[in-house]
């Protein structure tokens, strides 16, 4: 039986879409945008199927399908459906319907499943997995080809889930007993083609709606647990929207982004990352050697959230302690609260320090508390803040027992953390000044504690490092000094006389440094005023005066 049902399904998975009409009509069908209410009008209808010896009655899921559901229905209250055959029988797979060509008792039966309305809609793939019962819209190769013939599905069928429109289902009701009238029409006796050989048990007698539905004492269909579709009609048009079904929440992902689901969790844990197409992000993720991320996670109230407000709080693990640079809790609209947050953390790896930030808000329902946070090295961190932002912005979670947008990211609060998780990061801290010691000084004079190696450490603590602009001089000075300064003080201690050469080169600075010992130096004026002073004295001595000398030196030569 099982191995019967694969080798069908392979063979039907081949040409079943091709089945529904042998070329697609001309006309589109718009697209339609529905209102909460007209879905909810829509819901509590139904559609009975009356034939000769059994009834179905098809429950409709329009928060699934909503414009497959409202071209049925228009289908029909025309009396559309009235007098045709389900003219593609497969038992242990589906019965198949709405080829208005099954109407004419005359025309050649190689047509039947070609027809159709005369128009074609847009797929409306959802979570609804193709079980035993389920109604589902047939097509052709392309997605958007669908137009009035369905199926039913005898036994279950999942590997047609997310490529057909699922849109309702046979339930039990009007005289009928579980679902004995799919399994009757299913167990027909057909011909080569999969057609009905007796077409009078196959017939559609009549198809009616029935007004002021509900579904009672019924499971809630088997559904996928997420799905991801591109959304095609109002402001969000263009859209791709990741629905997660097993925890009610819907969000955008962000151009180029994709979830990576734990399905194994009690809570929802999804985390979205670029694809491999998203070519700027993957230029940061090999540089930096770290992937950006957005995680969304639920997890149950723990009794302690007062007024409304979440207390959960994101760090790195192994991570040091973070440092929160914003730290907000704000009110939406709706009264709803949330607590976002901006902090850098450093983690060791066994290589260096890295640096991370992380955006995060949290929020909660009757529930569960829900995190959306941001984490990237701080280097990159903000090119990718919108991300997280369009995460935040088509948020939608359960609130007051419906699907609601959290609505926090039009919230002043919220804008001003995003403009400062968007700023360039501070550039680290500038090397401290005392780097090392006077090398050269120490190998001219034999040791640290010489009166003239003190002398100029003396001068630079307790005076030129006193002040910003005096930092900021030996902070570039170091910089040059150290990149020659142990080559020099090496050959020092190697030949004496190149020693007292640059002992006796010392001189004239230290003495012109000594000058800074006998001045007020109050402010940074001061210390510019001075500092220029003896960096002009010092040119002096070591290079105009001796141009100078060696100018009349050649002069006098010259005269004689």
């Amino acid at each position: 039986m099982n191995f019967k049902f694969l080798i069908i399904s392979v063979i039907v998975m081949a040409g079943f879409v091709g089945s529904a009409f042998a070329a697609a009509p001309d006309i589109q069908l718009k697209h339609l945008e529905f209102s909460d209410e007209k879905i909810a009008e829509m819901k509590h209808k139904a559609v009975l199927i009356t034939m000769e010896d059994q009834q179905f009655t098809i429950e409709l899921f329009p928060e699934d399908a909503p414009n497959t559901v409202f071209r049925f229905l228009e289908l029909v209250k025309s009396g559309y459906y009235d007098g045709m055959i389900f003219h593609r029988i497969i038992e242990g797979f589906m019965i198949q319907t709405g080829d208005p060509n099954t109407k004419d008792p005359e025309i050649d039966r190689s047509l039947w499943g070609t027809g159709g309305p005369g128009y074609v809609i847009r797929a409306e793939f959802n979570t609804l997995q193709h079980d035993r019962g389920i109604v589902s819209m047939a097509r052709q190769d392309h997605p958007d080809t669908a137009g009035s013939q369905f199926f039913i599905v005898h036994q279950d069928a999942n590997f047609l889930d997310e490529k057909y429109t699922a849109f309702g289902r046979i339930i039990p009701g009007l005289g009928q007993i579980g679902l004995d009238g799919l399994d009757n029409v299913a167990n027909l006796a057909t011909d080569d083609n999969d057609a009905p050989l007796d077409v009078s048990k196959a017939t559609i007698l009549k198809a009616t709606i029935i007004d002021d539905f509900i579904a009672t004492d019924l499971a809630e269909p088997d559904r996928l647990h997420s799905i991801i579709k591109k959304v095609e009609v109002g402001l969000q048009k263009g859209a791709v929207v990741y629905y997660n079904s097993a925890h009610e929440v819907k969000l955008n992902l962000p151009y180029r982004w994709e979830p990576i689901e734990d399905k194994s969790s009690d809570y929802l844990n999804v985390v979205l990352q670029a694809n491999k197409l998203e070519h700027n992000i993957q230029s940061q993720i090999e540089q930096s050697g770290f992937a950006p991320k957005v995680v969304v996670t639920s997890a149950a109230l723990l009794g302690n959230e007062s007024g409304g407000v979440s207390t959960a709080f994101f760090s790195i693990r192994g991570g040091e302690e973070p440092e929160i640079l914003s730290n907000y809790i704000f009110e939406n609209d709706d009264m709803r609260r949330a607590h976002i947050l901006l902090t850098t953390q450093e983690l060791q790896t066994p290589t260096e320090t890295v640096r991370f930030k992380v955006l995060q808000i949290h929020f909660i329902n009757s529930e569960l508390s829900y995190s959306i946070v941001y984490v990237n090295v701080e280097e990159w961190f903000r090119y990718e803040v919108m991300a997280f932002v369009e995460t935040v912005q088509n948020f939608e979670a359960i609130f007051d027992g419906k699907m609601q947008p959290i609505d926090f990211a039009t919230n002043p609060v919220f804008q001003r953390v995003i403009t400062d998780a968007k700023a360039k990061p501070e550039p680290p801290p500038l090397p401290p000044a005392r780097i090392g010691g006077c090398l050269i000084a120490t190998a001219s004079y034999g040791s640290e504690l010489a009166p003239q190696v003190q002398l100029l450490r003396e001068i630079r603590d307790n005076t030129v490092l006193q002040t910003q602009s005096g930092t900021s001089f030996m902070t570039a000075f170091n910089q040059l000094y150290y990149s020659f300064s142990p080559t020099i003080a090496d050959y020092e201690r190697e030949n004496v006389v190149f020693k007292e050469t640059v002992k006796l080169a010392l001189t004239p600075l230290l003495t012109s440094l000594t000058l800074l010992q006998y001045v007020d130096i109050d402010s940074e004026y001061d210390m510019l005023g001075y500092g220029i002073g003896i960096i002009l004295l010092n040119i002096g001595m070591y290079f105009v005066a001796p141009a100078v000398l060696i100018t009349k030196i050649r002069s006098f030569y010259k005269l004689q």
